[in-house]
């Protein structure tokens, strides 16, 4: 069984909901296996002896390890006759694991959330005729004020139970059937626990079945920001919330700068997104940027921190590690005239436009349609003019020979 299917930012702290079963004692262990020390957030609903007790060997096992034991304990929370107890379970959890989320300013609530909880979701959105964007639980998702991670849903039961006792891990069994009493809905336990292997298998096939083409749809996304380093905006926006969530994190995990995403910083990406301006920029943190250029979004160092910049104050000749030039008489033949100068010599950042074969276009675009090697985008130099204007962006093409009686020479490093 892997490890965590999570970029962790070692920076960054992380909640888990552990009860002491052999779920949460499974993805704690593994969490710890990944460098992580979450803070351990347990509710106690004095459902038993048993609860009592599992409450102190978590307790335990957390200053074994050294880790953060906080614990809700439910008595005197109000809870009427007629409230529903799994609704107010669920109430009385979530609203502590946000106070916990502000309290440590957390950057993700992992939740030990596998096949049964999967299916159970599932069977239920089929019974009462739910239409969902997503059936079933989805692995990442933003829920109020939180980036909730379930690394689990692949795993049964019996796998989490299986890693337990291979990694000697401590668990209760008593947990479960508690909480399976008291918190979960009857389905649990009338219908899932009495699934076998092959009646499992075929609701497994017919959640992914359902969930298909959205499946294809992202994975595709996915697989297409990784390889091009940018998402189409077009795309993602056509996603529900909770997986446009999932995919912006994971483009931004795959990106050099480990950066925590919360989902009033996904809502204001969103909002970005959907804006009208063409050309944007959202800081991720420190000197790193999402940049939406026009229907895509990349991520970028901040533009005023650009690999060069040179000034030109008038015709004559400049030479430095990116590239050598000499417009002693003139550069008219590149379009760029006396009355231009003092020349800014530049790479190209996200806003740059210029026009070409008549219409105006992203010198970034145009740069990736010439077939510029991305090794190449951070020294291709754009000139602009005393009026800020973009007068000359040098042709790329692979082989070219400089035709202009000004010289101006590129330093491409050759492999």
């Amino acid at each position: 069984m892997g490890m965590i299917d999570f970029k962790i930012d070692p920076e960054a702290k992380y909640l888990e909901a552990v009860s002491y079963g052999p779920d949460s004692m499974a993805l704690l262990d593994m969490l710890l296996k990944s460098g992580v020390k979450p803070i351990v957030c347990f509710i106690q609903y004095h459902l038993g002896d048993a609860m009592l007790d599992n409450e102190e060997k978590l307790r335990v096992f957390c200053k074994d390890k050294g880790l953060i034991f906080e614990v809700c304990d439910t008595t005197g929370i109000e809870r009427k006759p007629t409230d529903d107890y799994h609704a107010w379970a669920r109430e009385v959890r979530y609203s502590f694991f946000e106070k916990m989320y502000a309290k440590y300013e957390a950057a993700a609530l992992f939740i030990a959330h596998q096949q049964d909880d999967l299916i159970e979701t599932y069977l239920l959105q089929k019974k009462d005729r739910r239409k969902v964007n997503y059936y079933g639980l989805s692995k990442i998702n933003a829920y109020h004020g939180m980036i909730v991670v379930r690394p689990l849903l692949n795993f049964s039961k019996e796998d989490l139970r299986e890693y337990d006792v291979e990694n000697a891990v401590p668990f209760s069994d008593d947990t479960n059937k508690l909480e399976d009493r008291y918190t979960r809905n009857e389905i649990r336990g009338s219908l899932i626990s009495n699934m076998n292997e092959v009646e499992r298998g075929q609701i497994l096939d017919e959640i992914a079945g359902t969930n298909s083409d959205k499946i294809a749809f992202m994975n595709h996304i996915n697989s297409e920001s990784t390889k091009e380093n940018e998402l189409e905006i077009r795309a993602i926006m056509a996603l529900s919330h909770d997986e446009f969530a999932e995919t912006l994190i994971r483009f931004v995990n795959n990106s050099p700068v480990r950066v925590t995403l919360n989902p009033a910083k996904i809502q204001a990406i969103r909002k970005m997104c959907l804006d009208q301006e063409p050309n944007m920029t959202y800081k991720l943190k420190d000197k790193f940027y999402l940049v939406k250029e026009y229907d895509t979004l990349t991520i970028e160092t901040d533009p005023s921190e650009l690999p060069y910049t040179y000034i030109l104050e008038k015709p004559g000749k400049l030479s430095n590690e990116n590239f050598d030039l000499d417009f002693s008489s003139g550069a008219e033949d590149r379009g760029i005239h006396a009355d231009d100068y003092p020349l800014t010599i530049r790479t190209a950042i996200p806003s740059d436009v210029y026009i070409y074969g008549g219409y105006l276009v992203p010198v970034r675009k145009m740069f990736k349609e010439a077939g510029l090697p991305a090794e190449l985008l951070t020294i291709w130099p754009v000139f602009v003019n005393k009026s800020g204007k973009i007068v000359y962006v040098p042709r790329y093409r692979k082989g070219f020979t400089e035709y202009h009686s000004s010289v101006l020479n590129i330093h491409v490093k050759k492999d």
